[in-house]
C-alpha cells in the first residue's frame, strides 16, 4: 500500500515529511502537497492570522480521503484535534529559538530585529531591551534573504527548522536561553480514524501508529504537549498569544510531570509553574496544568494576555 501523506509544500514542510518517514521506516509513500490559507496569507506579507490556517486545509485531505496521514509543525496545530482525527506528537530536534546576525555582530538593543511572533517580540523587549523590533514574514528562505540583503540586522527563527534544512552551519547565530512555544520543533502526525474500516489501511496505519506510540513512551512527548495544550485551552491562549511554555515528563513507578512558562504583557511579565501531584486527602491526582492555571490566575496573568486583544 502506498501511504499518502498530506503536507504543506514548503521546503521545511517537505523536510519534516522526510524526517517522519525515516523515523517510522515508511518506504512506499506519496506526498500530497497542499497550499494552505496560511501560506497564501504569508505570501501576501500578512503576519496577524491564526496559525491554524496552516493546518485546516491539510486536515481536509484526510476528511476527503485524499491522504492517509497529515504532517504538521506541532506549534501550528490548535489545542484540540477535530472529531474523528487522532493526533500523535514526535519528539523534536530542538525547541530553542536562535538569533541570526547579518554580519559578525553580537546583539545591540538598537539593532533592527525581525520577527513575526508576538511572543518573541515581547521576549526581545523584556530580556534584550530591544527598541527596534520590526515585523518579518515569509518562509525561512525569504526571511534569510531579507536579512542578508540588509532589511534587518538580525532575525529570530526556530532552531529546529534551520537544522532540518541543513542551514545552521552557514549562519552566524546564537541560541536564546528563553522558553519558546508549545510544540516548537515537534512534529504533529494526524490520522483519520474512519479510514480504519479498510483492512489493508488498518494494518499499514496501525503499524505506523505503533511507532509513534513507542517514540512517545521514550520521552513522554504526547503527554507533555497534551498537558501544555490543556493549559493553553484553559487560559484561552492561541497560536499568536504572548505565552511561552515548556514541560518535562517521565514514566515509571515514580511518574513525574511538570510545567513552567511565562506570560508577557506590554510592560511586565509573570512566570508560572505547576507539577503533577497526588492528593492523599481526596485520593485524587492534581494535574500539572491545573496547578499552573491556578498559579496564573493568582498573578492576574489573564490581564496580561488580554492586553494584546
Amino acid at each position: 500500500m502506498t501511504i499518502k501523506i498530506a503536507s504543506r509544500s514548503s521546503k521545511l514542510a517537505l523536510a519534516q515529511v522526510e524526517e517522519f518517514v525515516s523515523m517510522c521506516e515508511i518506504s512506499d509513500y506519496e506526498i500530497v502537497k497542499v497550499k494552505t490559507e496560511g501560506d497564501i496569507k504569508s505570501a501576501r506579507g500578512e503576519t496577524l492570522f491564526d496559525k491554524a490556517h496552516f493546518v485546516t486545509d491539510i486536515q481536509e485531505c484526510l476528511d476527503s480521503c485524499q491522504a492517509d496521514i497529515a504532517i504538521h509543525s506541532a506549534k501550528d496545530t490548535p489545542a484540540r484535534a477535530p472529531v474523528g482525527i487522532s493526533r500523535y506528537y514526535l519528539s523534536s530536534k530542538s525547541s530553542k529559538d536562535v538569533m541570526i546576525y547579518r554580519g559578525k555582530d553580537k546583539f545591540d538593543s538598537k539593532m533592527r530585529l525581525g520577527t513575526s511572533s508576538l511572543r518573541r517580540k515581547l521576549q526581545a523587549l523584556h530580556f534584550l531591551k530591544s527598541s527596534n523590533v520590526v515585523a518579518l514574514s515569509g518562509n525561512i528562505d525569504t526571511r534569510l534573504e531579507k536579512l542578508h540583503r540588509g532589511d534587518y540586522d538580525c532575525i529570530i527563527l526556530a532552531k529546529a527548522g534551520l537544522d532540518r534544512l541543513g542551514l545552521l552551519e552557514e549562519l552566524n547565530y546564537e541560541e536564546m536561553d528563553w522558553i519558546t512555544a508549545s510544540g516548537q520543533g515537534t512534529l504533529a502526525v494526524e490520522f483519520d480514524e474512519s479510514r480504519t474500516y479498510l483492512e489493508i489501511a488498518k494494518r499499514e496505519l496501525s503499524d505506523i501508529k505503533s511507532k509513534c506510540i513507542e517514540d512517545d513512551y521514550d520521552n513522554g512527548t504526547n503527554l507533555r504537549i497534551e498537558e501544555e495544550r490543556s493549559l493553553l485551552n484553559a487560559v484561552g491562549a492561541g497560536c499568536n498569544s504572548a505565552i511561552a511554555i515548556e514541560s518535562l515528563a517521565s514514566y515509571g513507578d515514580d511518574f513525574k510531570l511538570s510545567i513552567n512558562g511565562e506570560i508577557y504583557g506590554k510592560s511586565e511579565y509573570i512566570s508560572f509553574s505547576g507539577k503533577y501531584t497526588y492528593d492523599t486527602k481526596t485520593n485524587r491526582p492534581k494535574t500539572a496544568y491545573y496547578q499552573a492555571w491556578e498559579n496564573i490566575k493568582s498573578q492576574d496573568g489573564l490581564r496580561l494576555l488580554d492586553e494584546h486583544n
